[in-house]
């Protein structure tokens, strides 16, 4: 009985493959015979262009808006092309000047806030740019951001999320956002941090009012951010002292909390546009000590995609116009510079740096570098980013050690590549960059960058 249910078995399977060994061929060339002589419109083949004309991307927008009638909200950033780094190369000292040797000191230092009784001390120019808690990311990331950040040696951002106190312990140095929110104004609170940045604006979130996220809060960040049940934390469009009907300028806003905590540095953040200028201008006159931009590529937890892709201009043209700004203006030496949006590479965190930069933010990268060795208990089921976004919910919690293990790590073959770079140019300290360190690939990226074109020999007039 075994032995015919067998062979029956194998006889309808071979049947079967005969079938569609007689079947496929026939229906190949039907279906090729179709697309190749009937009107596109009839066919896939329509679906086909369609879906060059229109990138996949773009389809799946058009399904989500079609499905919800709802403002699109994506993460991590613009996908769209910019003008980048990747049009700039890092010159070697060869010949006419000597790289290092493999063993000479780098110091990869930098102060912000010099004059302040109490300026921000790092060892690398790297900080751990905003990434919320509650709002975008999750309690047990913040405190992986927070080791990585104390074995690092570097600065952390809270972002716009409320204040943890364990991630300020843990934390090297503590930079608080100060904005268009309700949170985060108790002074005591305030005096906590080694700097203060006043967010007016990001590289994915121009200046614009927001519900800060559209899921479900936990009661205790209800609680932390000092909401009622249901009320939704809002990001206004405008800074405010007391209440969000009565905006105040950036001016004053720094007056009141030099008031607050007179020692340490004061930063105002923004998204990078057009009238980029004007607005440093603002900043100028402000007073602050450190300006911070955030170019196009700057990512967040959520933001409309119409705000993440077709405001802002990239953070290289951002820098070189912000550096070239503040040195007219004659404030170069008075305010530092920090550049944030689309920074993954070592080598373009050095590139930053030649072309003015004091400091450069991270935030993308580390969270996938949070994720590293947990990526493969959320793939396929989950996104790696399920790791570290916020879910009142959450379907894998992080693991907090072996996440700030493995940022930690990071951090440290960044350090090692930095100095192998800069001991490759020659060059000893970070003092010591500058465009002259860097050519470009494209002629009008060194026309615009101010950095010599590699496809023209020096004083050959090309």
């Amino acid at each position: 009985m075994l032995l015919a249910v067998i062979a029956g078995g194998l006889l309808v399977v071979i049947l079967t493959a005969v079938a569609l060994l007689m079947l496929v061929p026939a229906m190949t060339r039907r279906a090729i015979r179709t697309v190749l002589t009937r009107p596109m419109s009839d066919t896939l083949a329509e679906l086909f262009v369609s879906l060059k004309s229109t990138p996949a991307i773009d389809f799946l927008y058009s399904s989500l808006r079609s499905q919800t009638g709802e403002v699109i909200i994506r993460p991590m950033g613009s996908a769209r092309p910019v003008h980048g780094l990747d049009d700039l190369a890092l010159v070697p000292a060869q010949l006419h000047r000597s790289p290092l040797p493999f063993d000479a000191p780098v110091d990869l230092s930098v102060t912000i806030g010099p004059s302040r009784p109490r300026p921000l001390h790092s060892q690398l120019p790297i900080y751990l740019s905003g990434m919320a808690y509650g709002l975008a990311v999750t309690k047990n990331a913040r405190l992986a951001l927070a080791r990585a950040s104390g074995a690092a040696g570097i600065p952390l951002n809270s972002g716009q999320g409320p204040f943890l106190d364990e991630e300020r312990r843990l934390s090297h140095t503590y930079v608080l956002q100060y904005g268009r929110w309700t949170w985060n104004r108790d002074p005591e609170v305030l005096r906590q941090a080694d700097m203060l940045e006043v967010q007016v604006g990001q590289g994915a979130m121009p200046g614009n009012a927001v519900v800060a996220t559209p899921g479900e809060l936990a009661p205790e960040i209800q609680r932390m951010l000092d909401l009622k049940p249901g009320e939704p934390p809002i990001i206004h469009a405008r800074l405010f002292l007391r209440e969000p009907s009565e905006p105040e300028s950036l001016e004053r806003v720094v007056e009141h909390l030099r008031h607050i905590a007179s020692d340490v540095p004061i930063a105002v953040k923004m998204g990078a546009g057009q009238a980029l200028e004007r607005d440093l201008d603002v900043a100028l006159s402000a007073g602050v000590d450190l300006i911070v931009i955030d170019g196009t590529e700057g990512a967040t937890g959520n933001a409309p995609i119409t705000l993440s892709d077709h405001f802002g201009i990239p953070s290289l043209m951002a820098l070189v116009r912000a550096q070239r700004h503040l040195q007219a203006r004659g404030r170069r030496d008075a305010v530092q510079l920090a550049i944030s949006g689309g920074f993954r590479e070592p080598g373009d965190i050095v590139k930053a740096l030649c072309l003015g930069a004091d400091m450069v933010g991270l935030a993308t990268i580390a969270m996938f570098a949070l994720a590293h060795a947990q990526i493969t208990e959320a793939v396929p089921l989950y996104p790696p980013t399920d790791l570290v976004f916020y879910r009142s919910h959450p379907q894998i919690p992080l693991d907090v050690d072996r996440a700030a293990r493995s940022l930690t790590n990071f951090l440290e073959s960044t350090r090692k590549e930095m100095e192998l770079a800069l001991r490759t140019m020659g060059h000893a300290s970070l003092a010591d960059l500058s465009p002259a360190d860097l050519c470009a690939l494209d002629p009008a990226v060194a026309a615009y960058a101010g950095v010599p074109y590699a496809g023209a020999s020096p004083g050959s007039g090309g």
